[in-house]
């Protein structure tokens, strides 16, 4: 049915003037189910799903996108973009893809997932709950115990020869206790995901749930210090995804990127390998191509510290000359088009992090940070971020600090880097769904 409206759409558009037009068809189908104090607290079982269109009249680009396709949605989706594309002042060149390029199968969608009993997904996490209630009584309750299952196709079909399609799935679990003693209450966090969920390993989740949390009890400020710093891996994600904008074509074309002119050229230290690859099986933003139907590739855009490529779309891609990297990036059927990555990350080392804490003497092992968004400018490099971790003195975990702030300047951290460890982690918390092992700074300034 989709396929015949998508034909009928492109004949009324051909009749109406467009040179080009391309139909961006996404639908997607979302499981979340929340337990608090051994009961269901929440859950919803939804579906959203629409279509975008871009044309090419008279040189511009005109866009619309409905939820629905029927005929009349067919008949405002023409209009809206041929009132879009008339409006249009901009001067730059605007493409569709053509569908060339070669196009790797990623099988990457487990059609059981949906099927799986929700009754055994709903005692997943009420034993979740019971056994970390049970694991420490200074565990009094869960801010988070939820469960939740995504699903979602897309399809890109223009007049230019293109014609894509995928599916994925995913499930996530997670709990966050919150812990108390002596007055002093901390959280923590657990997660585990995948595409299977009797994969999923509540052991995982209990486990890191209550040591992060229950190992910042006591947790105090330390005087202020410049001093060597271990970044927990999914911590050090967390703060590399922040800042991922700047390997952006678009913001080196406009001037915001303090990488533009830098490719071949040393941006970070040696020990820095940094992989996008979007083709990596059972990671949540594989595809076989981009939003703009380009077909995707692992590539390092980082190698030994050396800067290789900037992160390209058609459009921008064009403005340079070269091909595109496959990606260009919509956050739903309702965006336009971007440039993003998927499944980046930094290539691991070989050395254990137990040996990263063994190398200082003082220091301080950061396990999170606070306020990423608001605490960096990713123009100038420059970051003040309130985190908290531990202390390490002669090689050894002391007791938990809180109420930190380390400040520095993203550039100038990556060139301080001198060891990674072999602790790839993926987090969820980060942007792109990023990785990256815990690494080891030279030295870093710690404000009490």
């Amino acid at each position: 049915m989709i396929r015949g409206q998508i034909h009928k759409l492109f004949e009324k558009g051909k009749n109406k003037g467009f040179t080009s037009q391309e139909v961006y068809y996404q639908e997607s189908k979302k499981l979340a189910i929340s337990v608090f104090d051994g009961q269901v607290d929440k859950f919803t079982l939804s579906e959203d799903g629409g279509m975008s269109y871009r044309v090419i009249y008279d040189g511009k680009m005109g866009y619309a996108y409905s939820e629905r396709f029927d005929d009349e949605a067919i008949d405002m989706l023409l209009e809206e973009a041929f009132g879009n594309a008339e409006v249009i002042e901009s001067e730059d060149e605007v493409f569709l893809h053509d569908g060339s390029g070669v196009y790797t199968k990623i099988d990457d969608f487990n059609p059981e997932l949906s099927k799986q009993s929700i009754d055994d997904k709903i005692k997943f996490l009420v034993d979740v709950e019971s056994d970390l209630k049970a694991y420490d009584s200074r565990i009094k309750r869960l801010s988070y115990n939820n469960y939740v299952e995504v699903e979602s196709s897309r399809l890109i079909i223009n007049t230019e020869g293109l014609d894509v399609e995928d599916k994925g799935n995913y499930c996530l679990a997670y709990a966050m206790p919150v812990v108390q003693s002596d007055g002093d209450t901390r959280t923590g966090l657990g997660y585990d995901i995948g595409n299977d969920f009797y994969a999923l390993s509540s052991e995982k989740i209990i486990t890191d749930a209550a040591k992060e949390s229950l190992g910042m009890l006591g947790a105090e400020s330390i005087a202020s210090t410049t001093c060597p710093v271990v970044v927990k891996n999914e911590a050090f994600a967390q703060l590399f995804s922040a800042y991922m904008g700047i390997f952006s074509a678009d913001r080196v074309q406009k001037d915001i990127s303090a990488l533009k002119g830098k490719i071949g050229q040393m941006i970070a230290s040696e020990t820095i390998t940094l992989i996008e690859d979007p083709h990596m099986i059972g990671a949540m933003a594989s595809s076989s191509f981009d939003s703009e139907g380009v077909p995707t590739a692992p590539k390092r855009i980082i190698e030994n510290g050396v800067l290789k490529t900037y992160l390209y779309n058609l459009k921008t891609a064009h403005k340079d000359g070269v091909k595109s990297t496959g990606n260009a990036s919509k956050g739903s059927y309702k965006g336009t088009i971007g440039t993003a990555p998927s499944n980046i990350y930094i290539e691991p080392g070989k050395v254990p992090v137990e040996e990263l804490i063994g190398s200082i003497e003082e220091g301080v092992f950061i396990v999170g940070f606070q306020g990423l968004h608001a605490g960096l400018d990713s123009i100038s490099g420059d970051f003040s971020l309130q985190c908290h971790g531990f202390e390490v003195k002669n090689g050894k975990l002391g007791k938990p600090v809180s109420q930190i702030t380390v400040s520095g300047n993203f550039f100038e951290m990556l060139n301080a880097i001198d060891t990674i460890a072999d602790d790839l982690n993926f987090s969820i918390m980060a942007n792109d769904f990023m990785g990256a092992p815990s690494i080891r700074i030279n030295k870093m300034a710690i404000s009490g």
